[in-house]
Formats: C-alpha cells, structure tokens, sequence
C-alpha cells in the first residue's frame, strides 16, 4: 500500500489587539508539506480540541496511469474520517462554465439527482455588443457564461456518488 502524504494549509482565526485608539489586525497561516495520513489526523484533532472551527479540503486527485499507484478519492477521504470519528461535510462543486447548452447538461443531471442550484450568467456588455440591460431577450445574443453551483452540502458522502459519477462521465 502506497503511503499517503498530504499538504495543509491551517488558517487561524485573525487576531486583533486594541492599544489606545490604534487597532492591530493579524492574519496567520501556517503551511505543511508531505505530512502523512495520521499527522494530518492528530493535527486536525488538536485544533478541535483548542475549540477552533476545523474546516478540511479534500480536492479529488487528477487520474494517473499508473497502474500500482493508489488514488484517493474524496469518497476514501470520507470513510477514513468516519472511521475514526470525526465527522464532516461534503459538497460537490462544478468548476467549469460554459455556454447555456453545455452546462444545460449540468443543470439537468444536478436536478435529476434531486439537488436544488444556483446558475449565474455573466454577461459582456460594452459599445460592441447588442445586449440591452433592460430587454432580457437580448441577453442570449452575445455568448453568455453559465455557471452551475449546486446546492450539495450533506454530512454523507455517500448521497453526492451518484451525481458525482454522472457528472465524471459527462466530462469533456
């Protein structure tokens, strides 16, 4: 079994002192690198200990062709946490943007999922384009950018794997 190691960036809550009627603000951020599985789980319960709010992240590996190497997934990241006790939460986000037809694909797996969304639409609007602010039929003529954010926050992991998987196989 390969051994895992993992970066952490801890984010410390920002600490402020008051002398007089000058204010000091000072943000700290401590960063580790190649710390293995069972550091990263005592460091993570120490700051619960300290009664800090723990926030992890866990971004999927990028798939590699090796065959003996061993890729964790957020779904193994998950169960190593049940596991041992801790609990956490999951959500699902989609980085890419996109055409309306290409994230409508989006939009429809997240919905036959059952999840709820957000879509934003950025807009170009300058001496060039025939957009009019105030005429939302306009809004389509000049290649608009969607962006699909769906609403996936759960404390099992387990109930995004379906969407998770669908929205993989969709990938360009």
């Amino acid at each position: 079994m390969v051994k895992k190691i993992y970066n952490v960036k801890t984010v410390f809550p920002v600490d402020e002192t008051v002398k007089g009627n000058k204010q000091t603000t000072t943000k700290h951020t401590d960063i580790l690198t190649e710390v293995g599985s069972s550091d990263v789980v005592k460091l993570f319960k120490s700051y619960r200990e300290g009664n800090y709010k723990v926030s992890c992240y866990f971004q999927a590996p990028i798939k590699k062709e090796k065959k003996n190497e061993e890729l964790s997934t957020p779904f193994d990241v998950a169960k190593s946490l049940a596991k041992q006790g801790i609990d956490y939460r999951a959500t699902l986000k989609i980085k890419s943007k996109g055409s309306y037809q290409d994230m409508l694909k989006a939009m429809h797996l997240v919905e036959s999922e059952g999840f709820d969304m957000t879509v934003n639409v950025k807009l170009k609007i300058n001496d060039q384009t025939t957009t009019n602010i105030d005429d939302e039929h306009t809004w389509v003529d000049e290649d608009p950018q969607f962006k699909v954010t769906p609403k996936t926050g759960t404390n099992n992991i387990n109930e995004l794997k379906s969407l998770y998987a669908s929205l993989n196989k969709k990938r360009p």
